[in-house]
């Protein structure tokens, strides 16, 4: 039979249990309040620590692009290529700066949405979950522009890896259809989630506001690019059917 739990005299002179167990008689760590003050704190530094690296991160890889494709345009002018039709010299001419801007405004695409997707993960804040979602949908569409229009600068550019297939028109052509998609899919899914922000332009109740208009935006101006392109594949062979008509026309009537 277990012996009866017998009273220890404590120093303030009331009586404790001696159960075999310590107990100091103060609550338990876990269920003391946490400060709003110390929670401010934590959220202000998660804040700026998560603002300094994405902004030497894309600093650093714009940077690298710059490099890169200054390294390319200096090869290409040593080495050029030879052009035979006029449209491959306007394409020569306008192609990269398109290009060029494309990975800038993705890569400050990619600086808003990983700040918003890291404050979501860290501050549990997001207006709702497809918010959120839309966020990471436009991380994923200007990662992909930013890894694939830099590839193609640099294709496009020397003077021998422009022969590649890879860097043929038709490859092209499924890029930009593939991108496009990626775009139009994030740009609508972040405007179905918050149509009072993005149509009305009420910051009520949501937070990071000017953020997410500036994601919004960019997705729309990158979308309003790949209309333009998917418009401009899908004029072309038209034009080029037809240049060919008329040409076969004007030398059955030569003959």
């Amino acid at each position: 039979m277990a012996p009866a739990p017998t009273s220890t005299p404590s120093t303030s002179g009331t009586p404790l249990l001696a159960t075999g167990s310590f107990s100091t008689g103060f609550p338990r760590p876990s269920s003391f309040p946490i400060p709003e003050a110390l929670i401010s704190t934590r959220t202000s530094y998660l804040t700026s620590t998560t603002t300094s690296l994405t902004a030497c991160l894309t600093l650093m890889i714009a940077l690298s692009y710059l490099v890169a494709l200054s390294w390319a345009y200096k090869y290409a002018r040593n080495n050029p290529k030879a052009l035979n039709k006029t449209s491959g010299v306007r394409l020569q001419r306008y192609a990269p700066p398109v290009y060029i801007f494309l990975v800038l405004s993705s890569l400050i695409e990619v600086a808003i949405a990983s700040w918003l997707v890291l404050q979501y993960r860290f501050n549990h804040n997001y207006p709702n979950v497809q918010t959120r979602t839309g966020a990471r949908m436009l991380l994923f569409s200007a990662c992909w522009t930013v890894l694939t229009a830099g590839t193609y600068t640099l294709l496009f550019l020397h003077p021998t890896w422009s022969k590649h297939p890879v860097s043929s028109i038709g490859a092209q052509a499924i890029w930009v259809f593939v991108s496009w998609l990626f775009w139009i899919v994030g740009s609508g899914i972040l405007n179905s989630a918050v149509p009072s922000l993005l149509v009305k332009g009420s910051c009520r109740g949501v937070v990071y506001c000017g953020q997410l208009r500036a994601l919004f935006a960019i997705a729309v101006l990158e979308r309003r690019n790949g209309d333009v392109d998917v418009a401009g594949l899908a004029v072309r062979p038209q034009h080029v059917v037809s240049r060919q008509l008329s040409r076969a026309g004007q030398e059955g009537s030569g003959t």
